[in-house]
C-alpha cells in the first residue's frame, strides 16, 4: 500500500469585476494612455460597470519649466493639463454611455495609482504599456512594473494600437 501525500491547495483566482465594482483606468497624455481608456470603456460597457479614471501629477517636478516659468506657474500648468486629460476621458465615456468619475492625484505615479485603486474599490485596473520602453523589460515602463509588482487586483495592460499593425 502506497502512502498518498496531500497536494497543496491551489490559490483561488481573482474574480472578474462585479457590476458594483468600478473599473479603474490610469491615464496620461499619451497614445498608450488613451488606448487604455478605449479598452477600459469597452469593458465598462460590456460589464455594465462604472469607470473611474486617475491621472497622477508627479510631485517631483522635472526641469520642464519654460524659460522664466517659476515652480508655482509650472505646477498650475501641470494641474490644468491633468484636468484636461480627465475631461477627455469623461467626454469619451459619455459618448459610449459610461459614467466616469475622475481622480487627480499628486505624488509617485505607481503608488498613487495603487492608492486610488484601493480607495475606489476597483475590481480591475487598466493601465497602458509605455511608448518608451524601460531598460529592464521591453515595453513595460518602470511605473507599470511597480504597479504590477505591488497590486492585489487583476490588471489589464493595454498595448498601443497603431493602424496597420
Amino acid at each position: 500500500m502506497t502512502e498518498q501525500s496531500e497536494l497543496p491547495a491551489v490559490p483561488e483566482l481573482p474574480d472578474l469585476p462585479e457590476r458594483r465594482q468600478p473599473i479603474l483606468v490610469a491615464v496620461n497624455d499619451s497614445a498608450a494612455g488613451f488606448a487604455a481608456v478605449e479598452v477600459a470603456i469597452e469593458y465598462a460597457v460590456r460589464l455594465g460597470a462604472h469607470l473611474a479614471a486617475v491621472t497622477v501629477v508627479e510631485s517631483a517636478i522635472p526641469a520642464l519649466a519654460s524659460v522664466g516659468e517659476d515652480a508655482a506657474t509650472l505646477a498650475a500648468r501641470r494641474m490644468r493639463e491633468a484636468d484636461s486629460i480627465l475631461s477627455h476621458v469623461v467626454a469619451r465615456g459619455a459618448r459610449s454611455g459610461v459614467t466616469v468619475t475622475t481622480h487627480r492625484r499628486t505624488g509617485s505615479v505607481a503608488a498613487e495609482i495603487l492608492a486610488e485603486a484601493t480607495a475606489s474599490g476597483a475590481g480591475l485596473l487598466v493601465i497602458a504599456l509605455v511608448d518608451k520602453p524601460s531598460h529592464a523589460i521591453p515595453y513595460i515602463g518602470s511605473q507599470t512594473s511597480r504597479v504590477l509588482e505591488f497590486t492585489t487586483m487583476p490588471v489589464l495592460v493595454v498595448p498601443v494600437f497603431r493602424p496597420g499593425e
